[in-house]
């Protein structure tokens, strides 16, 4: 179970940088900006509802989603 959990953490941080690769290929800033915070947010809540168990699962979640978020918007903005 365990090398479950971290190849769905590796395949969701291998999606995350494949889609910042991609956004950095958009037009505007803004643009990048935001593609890179949908796929940080969606990529951070996969690795949280991986990492959270139990009654702490939403949280993880929801945690996750937020800092995926922040880092794929700052890391897009970069590219």
């Amino acid at each position: 179970m365990c090398a479950g959990m971290t190849m769905r953490t590796i395949a969701a941080g291998l999606a995350l940088a494949a889609s910042l690769a991609l956004a950095g290929c958009s037009g505007s800033a803004g643009d990048r900006r935001l593609v890179g915070q949908a796929v940080g947010g969606a990529a951070g809540a996969a690795v949280g509802s991986t990492i959270g168990a139990g009654g702490g699962r939403a949280a993880a979640i929801a945690a996750g989603s937020i800092l995926g978020a922040v880092v794929g918007g700052a890391a897009a903005e970069r590219l």
